[in-house]
Order: C-alpha cells, then structure tokens, then sequence
C-alpha cells in the first residue's frame, strides 16, 4: 500500500511537472504553492471591497437585509468568476497571473454607468457580459492570428503617456472614495468637499491610526498581504469602539440568489433605442479599460518574472492570458459581478518563486474556499451610518485605509510620464485630475485624448496621432458639443 501510495503520488507529481513545467522554469511545487498562497493573501482585500461597491448601484432606499443578501451574493460571483478565469490562466497560459474583479472598474460599473448614466444594475451587468464576449472574440482572434490581435494594435494607438495617466487618475479616483468612506472628507456647503472630523467620530480614527497606519508599516517593510492585514486591524478596533459588528456564524452555504443570470438584456436594448451614445459609451469604455489593465499588467508582471522577451514579443501564452482574461468576465458578469481582469498583485507569488499556472490555479482554489466565508466579510464590510448635515452617510472605516492606501500604490505611474513635453505632460494631467473631480472615467479619458489630439495638431507633430486616436478623440467631442 504505501508504494503504490508513493508511487501515485511521484506519479501526480511528474504529470505537474511536464504539464506546467516546473523545472524549466526554475521553479518546485513548495515554491509554486507559497505563492498562491503570497498572491492570494495579497489581492484578498477584493473580497471585502467588490460587494460594496457593487452595491452602490443598488436603488436608493433598498432595506439593508435586501443589501446583505446582494453583497453576499456578489462575493460568491466573484469568487467563482475568479476561480475560473485563474484556472483557465493556468491551464492556457501557464503564467503565474491571478484574476479577480478589477479595482476602478467596478467604480465605473457602480458609480458611472449606474448612477450617472441611468442604467439599472441589470442593464450594466448585460453591458458587461456584451462587452467581455467582444473581449472573447477579440482575444480568440488574437490567439489563431496573432497579426490581427486588435487588442495588442489599440494598446500600441494610445500613447505611453495617457495609458500611465489613465492609472494614475484611477487611483485618485479610488483614493477620494477611500476619504470618504473613512468620513475623512465630508459634502460641505459651498465647497463641495471638507474634512470630517469632529463630525464622524471614531471612523476616522479607525482608518488612519489603524488602517493607514497598519498598511503603511507593513508596505514600507514590504509584508506579504499588508491589505488585509490592514483590514482586519481595523476590523477588530472598530470591534471595540462598537462600530464594526460580529459575526453570528463563521461559514455559510454560498449564495447567488440576488445576482445570477440577472441581466436585463431587454431593457439594455430599450434603453439603446432612446440613449445610442450612452449604451455605445459605457460598453466602449468597459472594453478599453480591460484591455490597458489586461495588457498593461501581463506586461509588467511577467516580465517581472522573465516570461516575455525582453522586445516585448507577446508569445502564444500571452494570447491565451487574454482568452483567460475575456472568458473570466463572461462568466462573472453573468453571475454578478463586474470586469474580471489580470491582477498586478500577482507579483507578491512571484517574489515567493511562483513561475508556473499551476500558481494561479492554486489561487483560483482559495477563491472556492474563501466563497464559504461570506458572514466574515459581510460584517467586516457592512456600512456604518453617521449623519452630517442632517444628511445620512454610509462609512466603511474598515475598507478606507487600503482604497486609499491602492490609491498611493497607483501614483508610482506618473513618473512613466514625459513631463518635459508639454504636449504628453497637459493631457496627462488633465486626464488624471478630471477623474477624481467628476468621479468620472470616461470624462477623464474624453479630456486627455482630446487635448492631447489638439495639442498635436497644433504644434505640427499631427502625423504621430494614431488613426484610433484621432478618431476617438473626434467622437469624444462631439459627445461634449452635441
């Protein structure tokens, strides 16, 4: 019994190796399992953040119970999306990369394209499966015809410049909600914005002497998972100021109840035939963000750990990152939950030696595991009510320190950007200032292209403008003038 037990598991232990190729890569199974484990630690705070702000686009008024059973429901998407968008990165692209629902996208789907634009949250879910399945066929296009992948031509259209603006503006955007959420920046009269303290007590306190202060030390002694070590710092203070509540049970079944296969693919279609421009504008922007985030962290990340040539050759594997990536949205989306994309937090499995996919399925599995956890992180990340104003205001203290401590780590983008060029450096600027001012990632994106497309044209360098450029800066205009 105990050779053929030994001989099983030497035989499991070889069909790894030839499949994911350890050992070429340099890599064994103990280094391949820390760093699943060093990834998953790392991108864990998503399981906090994503139900709230997924629940942001939920109508006003909706009774907390109904928002309890929402957000639980969104934690088992995206633990299940995630799951198999890793699995398949695994499998077909043998990179060390894990997926989970991208941080500014899911702002965008919450804030944007359901409270600015009028969509309901089924209308936006239905954009967001139309536009991961654009993503999918795009990306299968790209994978049997790698000089036609339209992915890899639209990131090469966008200047260096406005990509690391993008980012940049994202993060402040994310930051600003951190503020608030913490109770740090307030609505005030006449200025729109001012601080808090005094008026929501202990909530800023447990952000930034606990949470700040927690992710600041470990990220400067760079510790594996400082997110959530953050979180749960903050969580137990916020226990005893009677702020953050307790569990009634550890585990529960997983839910889906509130969230799958809810799209409104009709009232999307409705809704095209009154507003053409809005419907085309948010599932436009979806599909744009995924494919700088996508691209964008593949490159990084695997260059990182010496999987991309150094001429930044995308090889076949890369290709099928991006079918993982596309197919991880579908599935996602169409159970509740926004854009699933490549993670840039990945990096944490590789510093822990993970070179292989059998990484990234090891993070897809603690995804299943973590699903079971839902009355943890529903009560970690349920809203504490304060009134300013006599208006009443959800704070999550708990969650504050790291979207503004996600905010920070976003800001290491701005020196990428060619300051010395006025013509590089404005429309940067422009991009990223707009975003966080309007809660706007579109009109962040519509100000950079537009100025930086101006600002060619007129200091006589119009030949170095992409076609795609050109042609969506002229849309964006006349999204404005018309």
């Amino acid at each position: 019994m105990g050779d053929y037990s030994t001989s099983a598991s030497s035989g499991v232990r070889g069909l790894l190796e030839r499949t994911f190729s350890i050992r070429a890569r340099g890599s064994t199974l103990t280094r391949e399992f820390f760093g699943s484990a060093a990834t998953f630690l790392t991108l864990s705070y998503i399981l906090f953040v994503q139900p709230v702000v997924m629940a942001l686009a939920l109508p006003d008024g909706t009774p907390e119970a109904d928002a309890a059973v929402f957000r639980a429901s969104v934690l088992t998407a995206l633990c299940v999306g995630s799951a198999v968008a890793c699995i398949l990165m695994g499998f077909l692209a043998n990179f060390p990369v894990a997926l989970a629902p991208a941080m500014g996208h899911n702002f965008f789907f919450s804030l944007i394209v359901v409270k600015a634009m009028g969509f309901t949250w089924q209308q936006a879910l239905a954009a967001n499966v139309i536009s991961g399945l654009v993503l999918l066929c795009l990306s299968l296009l790209g994978l049997w015809a790698p000089r036609l992948d339209p992915r890899t031509l639209l990131f090469d259209a966008i200047p260096k410049s406005l990509q690391n603006a993008i980012g940049v503006g994202i993060g402040l955007l994310i930051a600003l909600v951190g503020f608030e959420y913490a109770g740090i920046v307030v609505p005030v009269k006449g200025t729109y914005v001012g601080l808090g303290f005094g008026k929501t007590p202990w909530a800023p306190i447990v952000t930034v002497l606990t949470g700040l202060l927690v992710f600041g030390i470990l990220w400067a002694r760079k510790v594996v998972g400082a997110p959530l070590w953050a979180i749960l710092a903050s969580a137990v203070v916020g226990g005893f100021l009677h702020i953050v509540g307790k569990p009634e049970e550890i585990v529960a079944a997983p839910t889906l109840s509130a969230t799958a296969f809810k799209m409104d693919f009709t009232g999307l279609f409705r809704l095209f035939q009154v507003d053409v421009k809005g419907v085309l504008v948010a599932m436009a922007t979806l599909l744009f963000l995924d494919v700088f985030d996508t691209v964008g962290t593949l490159t990084g990340v695997c260059t990182r750990a010496g999987l991309i040539s150094k001429d930044g050759k995308m090889d076949k594997g890369v290709r099928g990152a991006f079918v993982a990536d596309a197919a991880g949205t579908v599935v996602g989306a169409s159970l509740g939950t926004s854009t699933i994309t490549s993670y840039v937090e990945s990096l944490a499995g590789i510093h822990a030696g993970a070179r292989t996919g059998l990484s990234a399925i090891g993070v897809g599995a603690l995804f299943i595991a973590a699903m079971f956890f839902a009355p943890i992180f529903g009560v970690i990340a349920s809203p504490h009510m304060v009134t300013v104003a006599g208006e009443s205001l959800p704070l999550y203290p708990c969650l504050a320190a790291v979207l503004i401590g996600i905010g920070a780590l976003m800001m290491k983008c701005v020196k990428e950007i060619n300051w010395d060029d006025a013509v590089e450096a404005l429309p940067a600027f422009l991009c990223m200032i707009v975003m966080p001012l309007t809660v706007s990632i579109t009109d962040g994106i519509a100000f950079g292209f537009i100025a930086y497309v101006i600002l060619m044209v007129c200091t006589g360098r119009w030949r170095e403008v992409k076609p795609f450029m050109a042609v969506c800066a002229a849309l964006l205009a006349l999204r404005y003038l018309f």
